[in-house]
């Protein structure tokens, strides 16, 4: 239940300061994460 609220992952977050181009980073990397993952699905239908 408190995990699907998201809430240790919210305090997890806030534990420390992140400054805001480390946060940049880290959404862009899990950005292109997700698209090769996309892609890799796609991929193997394809076949």
């Amino acid at each position: 239940m408190v995990e699907k609220e998201g809430i240790i992952r919210e305090w997890k977050k806030r534990e420390y300061f992140e400054k805001p181009s480390t946060i940049k980073n880290r959404k862009k990397k899990a950005m292109i994460r997700k698209q090769a993952k996309k892609l890799r699905k796609t991929e193997n239908h394809r076949r």
